[in-house]
């Protein structure tokens, strides 16, 4: 009796044991991961710049990194957890992609991208800002200009950056703060960068006796700066110097008109399809079948502002128009009146369906109604 009670014993701590040695306890293996504190601390850690942008401050990125390396550990731990659990391999994936989902919306897209943002916004688009200011004070243009090309290149390639990341109070913010104000000098600056670069095209074009070319380039000047507003500051001291090039240009004796006849018209038509069709192509396919007459097929849209005024600088000198409407090309009147043609139009889509009639005078005296077609 005694060594049968001992066998069932024996037998009883074998089985025992044979069932810890094969547990998952017995390799610290668990048979659940609970989520929920990890997806609490990936939710305070986008917080860390939410919140500060509802009571309209920007987090500054360096204060976010520690924040940003606990959540990418505590991730790293959780995963580990799970890979390493009891959990069948189908609870795993599910488990693991609960988290990745998490780790994602609130790290991936949330606090990594508003970092990026942030540093974006003020290692790039504030020192730029901040060195055209410096050179603005100094009255050194060329620095500004120089300035301008970067900023637009940031503004039209990069500041996609500025919209990756949730948060749209934070995402706002950042935009008011540095975009918003750097599209602002970029448009104000447009015009006046442009006619300091047709100046120093201009000054060229002297240097090398290029009287023609240069009397065009003070064309273009001219009527570039009649566009400027008297609320853009540039405005006066451009204007001084539009004036000094005017007085400079008065020693230059032009090559008089030539009598221009409607055959040589429609021969310099053809010359001037050719150039708009270069120098446009993104935006309009110009054509004309019937004489003193122009067809502008709209392809992608811009603004009128950008669009018009090298257009029609580029008709006027390459038909050779000496006068619209009776007054001088680059005249207020001639300006005025092509601005009332091409009325509310903001866009080139807004021109669609739209006919403009110029009259013009090319050479001496061939009058001839001009017409241009939007469609």
């Amino acid at each position: 009796m005694k060594k049968n009670l001992l066998k069932s014993t024996v037998a009883a701590a074998v089985l025992s044991s044979s069932i810890v040695a094969f547990s998952p306890i017995a390799y610290g293996k668990t048979t659940s991961v609970d989520l929920g504190a990890v997806k609490s601390e990936l939710n305070k850690a986008a917080a860390q710049y939410v919140n500060p942008a509802l009571t309209g401050q920007l987090a500054p990125s360096s204060s976010l990194y520690v924040t940003l390396n606990s959540a990418k550990q505590s991730y790293e731990n959780t995963k580990k957890a799970i890979n390493s659990s009891a959990l069948s391999a189908t609870e795993k994936a599910a488990k693991l992609s609960e988290l990745d989902a998490a780790y994602n919306e609130k790290i991936n897209k949330g606090l990594v991208s508003y970092i990026d943002a942030y540093n974006y916004a003020t290692k790039y688009l504030a020192p730029i800002m901040k060195e055209m200011k410096e050179a603005e004070a100094k009255n050194d243009f060329a620095a500004v200009v120089k300035g301008y090309h970067q900023l637009s290149y940031q503004l039209k390639d990069r500041t996609s950056i500025l919209y990756r990341f949730s948060g749209k109070a934070a995402r706002d913010l950042l935009l008011e703060n540095y975009k918003k104000p750097a599209d602002a000098v970029l448009k104000e600056l447009a015009v006046p960068v442009t006619i300091f670069m047709k100046m120093t095209e201009l000054n060229t074009f002297q240097a090398a006796g290029k009287k023609e070319e240069a009397l065009k380039a003070f064309a273009e000047i001219e009527a570039l700066e009649k566009t400027l507003p008297a609320t853009n500051k540039y405005k006066p001291t451009l204007s001084k110097e539009v004036a000094k090039l005017k007085a400079a240009l008065t020693l230059i004796t032009p090559t008089p008109a030539p009598v221009v006849t409607q055959e040589v018209l429609d021969t310099k038509v053809a010359a001037l399809i050719t150039g708009l069709n270069a120098s446009y192509a993104k935006n309009i396919a110009v054509s004309s079948t019937v004489s003193n007459t122009l067809v502008v097929a709209i392809k992608e849209d811009t603004s009128v502002e950008a669009f018009s005024t090298g257009f029609y600088t580029t008709l006027v000198t390459g038909l050779g128009v000496t006068k619209v409407n009776g007054n001088a090309p680059t005249s207020v009147e001639a300006l005025t009146a092509l601005k009332m043609a091409f009325g509310e139009a903001k866009t080139l889509a807004d021109l669609k369906g739209k006919t403009i009639v110029l009259p013009v005078t090319v050479g001496t005296e061939l009058n001839v109604n001009f017409t241009i077609v939007f469609e």
